[in-house]
């Protein structure tokens, strides 16, 4: 898709193998020499959240190119040598996962790897760095758990951006910070206001900012289209044709920034607040369904918008084609589940079935984990009242102990 990994590809590629083959040599000896230490539901929990990082690192590198195939291939090989020489019996959970991930070396060629965002952005064409972000500030961090992306304008009126920040980062302990990064996109061209917005960031965060938690990112002035030639749909004014079309392709470059970075993606927006222990609650939910073998797409963790949307982020291209696709036709959230409706519906059923199929797959949580607080839009003018009714004051602790599995 033309972008560019900020650090040194074989340097990266080298700390992910290496983090991915400790893994793997701390459940063989858990599972032999200290059994009786972990519980089935324990065990369970890693698998799922190995399967996880093996499905994030095939879909990520696999496709590349050849050399990084043949890496994977010989990287196979080792483990193999290191199961040996430790002399442990391999669970059969184990045994398939092994199975899996030499079977995703010979995957044919995934249609993602052919993607040409210039096809649909054909302005970007005349320079492949238009779709490089200006790295405001980074403290190079990669490989977590969760990546949260936080779009931000500048708003004629008020701004809630800081108030979010402060509570995001607040309602994380020490270990959810570390396993988290916090990504904000500022989509604006005026490097005067990226700047300033960038130091208010550092002044106010200063701890999160210094310890990589949080990126500071923003588009070329490049990368967007001439809004003036967009056609008008919707029966929207020119205005609001503009203002979500922008929209949209902010999400797209945040979300193309985000994806190598870690293995979930949660769309948050500048104007909200969280629930305590949020990042542990969203991670335990995930990976609980992918140990039980469960489908999802989309886990909802806020009803309003495009708010609380977590996606694996290997899943993050299919969203980001789809949304350059129909930029110009309707919001994000609309296209989110237009995309849902795709994947989900049978035509020839009627609403209910279609209902009950896209609840498989965008599964909503409760109580809500994120509530929007801002009453100012981005558009200028525009009043957004909007409040999600299943965020209560206290997070119910009979669902957290269930997802915990207590």
């Amino acid at each position: 898709m033309g972008w560019t990994l900020q650090q040194p590809r074989s340097r990266h590629l080298l700390l992910l193998f290496i983090t991915f083959a400790s893994c793997i040599t701390v459940v063989f000896i858990s599972k032999s020499d200290t059994r009786d230490l972990y519980d089935h539901s324990s065990v369970t929990y890693k698998l799922a959240e190995m399967e996880m990082r093996v499905d994030h690192l095939t879909r990520l590198y696999e496709l590349k190119d050849k050399d990084v195939q043949e890496l994977i291939k010989h990287f196979s090989s080792v483990l193999k040598t290191i199961v040996k020489s430790l002399n442990v019996s391999v669970s059969e959970d184990i045994e398939s996962l092994m199975v899996a991930f030499n079977k995703s070396v010979e995957m044919v060629r995934s249609p993602m790897a052919h993607f040409d965002v210039y096809t649909f952005l054909p302005h970007l064409r005349s320079h492949e760095n238009y779709l490089r972000p200006l790295i405001l500030h980074s403290g190079g961090r990669n490989a977590v758990s969760m990546v949260f992306g936080v779009p931000t304008v500048r708003r004629q009126q008020q701004t809630y951006l800081i108030q979010t920040l402060i509570n995001i980062v607040s309602n994380m302990n020490q270990t959810e910070q570390k396993d988290s990064l916090i990504v904000v996109m500022i989509g604006e061209i005026d490097q005067e206001y990226t700047q300033q917005v960038t130091a208010e960031i550092k002044n106010r965060l200063p701890e999160a900012v210094n310890s990589g938690l949080v990126d500071i990112i923003a588009p070329s002035p490049e990368y967007y289209p001439d809004f003036n030639k967009l056609r008008i749909t919707l029966g929207d004014s020119e205005d609001r044709v503009r203002w979500r079309s922008k929209q949209n392709l902010d999400y797209v470059f945040l979300m193309m920034y985000c994806q190598p970075k870690g293995s979930f993606y949660v769309q948050l927006e500048d104007d909200v607040v969280a629930k305590p222990q949020f990042h542990s609650i969203m991670k335990k939910t995930a990976l609980q369904r992918i140990a039980d073998g469960q489908e999802w797409f989309i886990l909802d963790f806020c009803r309003l918008g495009f708010i609380g949307k977590m996606m694996r982020c290997s899943d993050l291209p299919w969203l980001i084609q789809f949304i350059v696709m129909f930029y110009n036709d309707k919001p994000g959230d609309w296209l989110l589940d237009g995309m849902m409706e795709t994947k989900a519906c049978n035509l020839e059923k009627d609403f209910r079935d279609c209902r009950k199929r896209k609840d498989e797959i965008w599964v909503t949580f409760r109580p809500s984990l994120f509530q929007h607080i801002g009453t100012r839009s981005s558009l200028n003018g525009k009043i957004q009242l909007l409040k999600d009714s299943l965020f209560k004051k206290s997070v119910n602790v009979k669902r957290i102990n269930k997802i915990r599995g207590k």
